[in-house]
C-alpha cells in the first residue's frame, strides 16, 4: 500500500513540475518573440528593458502560479513561495534582458523553445 501511495505521490509531483516547465517555456517563448519583434525595429536597450517589463503578463502570471502551486504543495508558506515564483519569472525576464545588447549588436535572435 506504501508503494502505490508513494508512486501516486511522484506523480503528482512530477504532473505539477511539468506544468510548471510548460509554463516556463510559454513565458520564455512569449519573450522570444516580444524580444525578435524589437530586434526587428532596432529598439533601444533602455526601451526595451521598459517594455519587457510589462510584455507577456498572462504567461508571467501562469508561470508564477503554478511554481507557487508547486512549492506550496512541498509545505512552503504562501509567502514563501510567491517568492520563489516571483524570483524565477524575474530570472527569465533578466535573462532576455541581458542578452538583448549582444544580438542587437551582433544581429543574432533567441531561439524558441519546443
Amino acid at each position: 500500500m506504501f508503494h502505490i501511495f508513494s508512486i501516486a505521490l511522484l506523480s503528482a509531483a512530477a504532473m505539477g513540475a511539468a506544468d510548471a516547465e510548460t509554463t516556463r517555456v510559454s513565458y520564455s517563448n512569449c519573450l522570444t518573440d516580444f524580444t525578435t519583434t524589437h530586434l526587428d525595429q532596432k529598439t533601444a536597450r533602455g526601451s526595451f528593458r521598459k517594455a519587457a517589463a510589462e510584455a507577456c503578463a498572462d504567461e508571467r502570471s501562469a508561470m508564477i502560479a503554478a511554481i507557487k502551486k508547486d512549492e506550496m504543495e512541498f509545505d512552503s508558506s504562501q509567502e514563501e513561495a510567491m517568492q520563489f515564483a516571483t524570483e524565477e519569472a524575474d530570472g527569465v525576464l533578466s535573462a532576455f534582458t541581458d542578452a538583448y545588447a549582444g544580438y542587437l549588436s551582433s544581429n543574432t535572435r533567441p531561439v524558441r523553445q519546443e
